[in-house]
């Protein structure tokens, strides 16, 4: 583990690993030390470890002129109750994104200044990428309050 990174990325749960530092940014390898996930299907706490699934997803840079991103091990669980596979989520990011909430928050205030053409030039990003965090990130907003989550975000 190294802490001081751990410390900068302020993520609770998630401790990082180790770390790579290339030519286009850091990649920093995270994990989650929790032994369990609950089902979103039935509710039950299981511990069966069915497969780990390594994910690069794109975060806010640690300094200002490194792209960062987090290779994450979203675990898949085996529910010992129904039997169905599901994979742990996280609250620092959506179910099937590509980025951290706090990215696509970044983003988003960047889009508020600016046009989704201009951020998506400035962050490598493609239009539509950068539509759909926009899109996620006021659904997270809107949802927050009733409980519901917006699509794409168990």
């Amino acid at each position: 583990m190294v802490p001081l990174l751990s410390e900068l990325l302020g993520l609770p749960g998630i401790d990082v690993e180790s770390y790579s530092v290339l030519e286009a940014g850091l990649i920093l390898d995270v994990e989650t030390h929790t032994e369990s996930a609950c089902c979103p299907r039935c509710g039950t706490v299981n511990r069966h470890l069915h497969q780990n699934h390594w994910h690069l997803v794109r975060h806010l840079p640690i300094s200002h002129y490194r792209q960062t991103w987090l290779c994450v091990n979203r675990r898949q669980f085996k529910c010992a109750v129904c039997g169905k596979p599901f994979s742990e989520d996280f609250d620092f990011m959506g179910a099937r994104r590509s980025y951290s909430d706090r990215y696509a928050e970044s983003v988003v205030r960047q889009v508020i200044h600016s046009d989704t053409v201009n951020v998506a030039r400035q962050q490598g990003l493609s239009e539509d990428i950068v539509w759909s965090m926009v899109e996620y990130v006021s659904a997270k907003k809107l949802h927050r309050g009733n409980g519901t989550p917006p699509s794409g975000h168990r």
